[in-house]
């Protein structure tokens, strides 16, 4: 896949979720893409309301690194967030919480 393919899959997959249970504030994070198709995107949720762009976001609060295989596979449900954790395929620096807290508003903690 490209870094456009992954980008576009993550957008449609966050578009479709709700993220009014985030309540007031500005909640950012970082994804670092790595192996085929890397790049990088931010999601943004502010006050409820979702923004993603296919850039840095030099002061999220988070940023989560993982392999392009290894996403895909989350987004399938094929590997929950806390194993790609735990097994070292998915990296997270700054607000470890914040990140999780992502997970569950996504309901992908397993």
């Amino acid at each position: 896949m490209t870094f456009e393919e992954i980008y576009n899959t993550m957008k449609d997959y966050f578009e479709q979720r709700d993220f009014g249970d985030f309540g007031q504030g500005v909640y950012s994070y970082e994804f670092d893409v790595t192996g085929q198709g890397e790049g990088k995107f931010y999601i943004e949720v502010r006050d409820g309301s979702l923004d993603m762009q296919p850039f840095d976001y030099k002061n999220s609060l988070c940023s989560l690194t993982v392999d392009s295989g290894s996403l895909r596979r989350i987004i399938s449900r094929s590997l929950s967030p806390v194993e790609a954790y735990s097994s070292g395929r998915l990296a997270i620096r700054g607000d470890v919480s914040a990140a999780f807290r992502l997970a569950d508003a996504l309901e992908m903690a397993m």
